[in-house]
């Protein structure tokens, strides 16, 4: 449609500003996605990739708020709310306080002492012991905010071909991380200078977090077929597709040779079940009738499984890596004691949002001082109050409430077979939840989402939880 049409008259003859394609703020968040994937692997903030990452953050959360800013509102409120008061705690960790005030805030005597050691006045300080680290993580949730905003306003086919985006994103660092454990250790497939080389990595620079991210794909494939929208006698060839394809992830998550990753696995299955609902135009007759069709469907998944599980633990060092200890896993258990010197030094209002690094390093052990450093506590619970205090807690209760309330709403209102789109609302709302239930398991032994393509993955999954609370208490008055 020509750009002449970008007024339209309403009844009383008004000229009235018309909404935005949709097909623009679709395309803007697909292809963002792609971007953050390809661009930010990576928790480290010292990655040259975000040198650009942040620029293109700023212009989409710009775009998002014109384009998408008053739908957003509307439909996801409470949680926009909260994403705003996340930016709202980082934002005063950078307040600039008199020395009469900054002086008088646990943990921060070292900080006077060498101000005065070095014959220096006190200057205003902010509560942030390492303020580059917080105004990195301030500018850092420009992305999930965008994010948050174009996904809430996206439309049910929309959300399909941002589902379809995701799965096919799930496979290609699948793809990438067999390759690289078949590979050299130095081989180039490897993006990222500080990364697990030998492992299966994909897109990601952590073991960890790619397998993580793969087992993420299981919710997501039961709702690619609880999708299915066609002939009843196509939905075979769709049951086969997910299925073969989740056999095949099987072995590339133990290509990761991740601890992690095999444990949260079944958990992964189990909430894949949950989220999977025979879709209304499967005639079970039909399905029936085809049952040489799931006989192969059925041989070819345990197949694939099979093969791709053999090729992994004889042809990378997977198997042996999860058969032996982990000099870093005990590394990071003697490095507690000091993590919890330092949380009760800062509490109750905590060294600052992102300081993690030189908050650790002031209480680190001689005996654990290396030439290497610990970027995070892999813990992202026991890091959030020992940077954030007492009022990050808060938030993480206030998060937990919100994930709360949509379990509520997706445990009481049954997915229908028929009700459009409620049906599948619900389902990427089951999709979404389980995505996060994951991402909340793994990060009590890790910091998924301390990696921007991961933290914007999980945002994703948190606006499909919420738009199926707004359509579900819009459907049900």
């Amino acid at each position: 449609m020509p750009f002449r049409m970008i007024l339209r008259k309403r009844d009383d003859g008004v000229r009235a500003p018309q909404r935005k394609p949709d097909w623009f703020v679709a395309s803007m968040t697909l292809g963002s996605i792609c971007l953050a994937f390809a661009m930010v692997g990576g928790s480290r903030d010292d990655l040259l990739s975000l040198l650009l990452w942040r620029p293109v953050s700023m212009l989409l959360l710009v775009l998002a708020v014109v384009l998408c800013g008053r739908d957003a509102w509307i439909k996801g409120r409470a949680l926009i709310l909260f994403a705003l008061a996340v930016i709202g705690l980082v934002g005063v960790h950078l307040i600039p306080l008199p020395p009469a005030v900054w002086t008088q805030l646990p943990g921060r005597e070292l900080i006077a002492d060498i101000f005065a050691s070095a014959g220096m006045s006190l200057p205003w300080q902010p509560l942030s012991v390492a303020q580059a680290r917080t105004w990195n993580a301030l500018f850092s949730l420009a992305a999930p905010l965008a994010f948050l905003l174009m996904v809430l306003c996206l439309g049910i086919d929309r959300q399909r071909q941002l589902l379809l985006l995701l799965l096919g994103t799930g496979i290609l660092s699948g793809a990438i991380g067999l390759l690289q454990a078949l590979g050299p250790n130095d081989g180039p497939l490897y993006f990222y200078r500080i990364t697990n080389y030998g492992s299966s990595v994909g897109l990601f620079a952590n073991r960890n977090h790619q397998s993580l991210f793969l087992i993420t794909m299981f919710p997501l494939l039961a709702a690619y077929a609880a999708l299915f929208q066609g002939r009843a006698d196509r939905f075979a060839s769709v049951q086969a597709t997910a299925t073969i394809v989740a056999a095949a992830i099987v072995p590339l998550v133990l290509s990761t040779g991740s601890r992690s990753g095999l444990l949260l696995l079944p958990v992964a299955l189990i909430l894949s079940w949950w989220v999977y609902r025979r879709p209304a135009k499967s005639d079970a007759r039909v399905v029936q009738g085809q049952k040489s069709k799931v006989i192969f469907l059925a041989g070819s998944a345990v197949a694939v499984g099979v093969i791709g599980t053999a090729v992994v633990l004889l042809r990378t060092p997977a198997l042996e890596r999860l058969l032996t200890s982990d000099a870093g896993a005990d590394l990071r258990f003697q490095g507690l004691p000091a993590i919890f010197d330092a949380m009760r030094s800062f509490f109750p209002l905590g060294s600052g949002i992102g300081t993690f690094v030189e908050t650790y390093q002031i209480f680190e052990r001689d005996a654990l001082v290396t030439n290497s450093y610990f970027n995070h506590a892999h813990n992202d619970y026991v890091e959030l109050l020992l940077t954030g205090g007492v009022p990050a807690l808060l938030l993480l209760f206030w998060c937990f409430g919100l994930g709360l309330a949509a379990l509520v709403t997706l445990v009481r209102h049954r997915v229908t077979a028929t009700r459009e789109p409620l049906r599948s609302s619900h389902i990427f709302g089951r999709a979404g939840f389980s995505v996060l239930v994951l991402l909340a398991l793994a990060s009590a032994t890790d910091y998924p989402l301390r990696v921007p393509s991961l933290l914007v993955f999980a945002v994703i999954a948190a606006a499909w939880c919420c738009n199926a609370y707004h359509i579900s208490r819009k459907s049900h008055g």
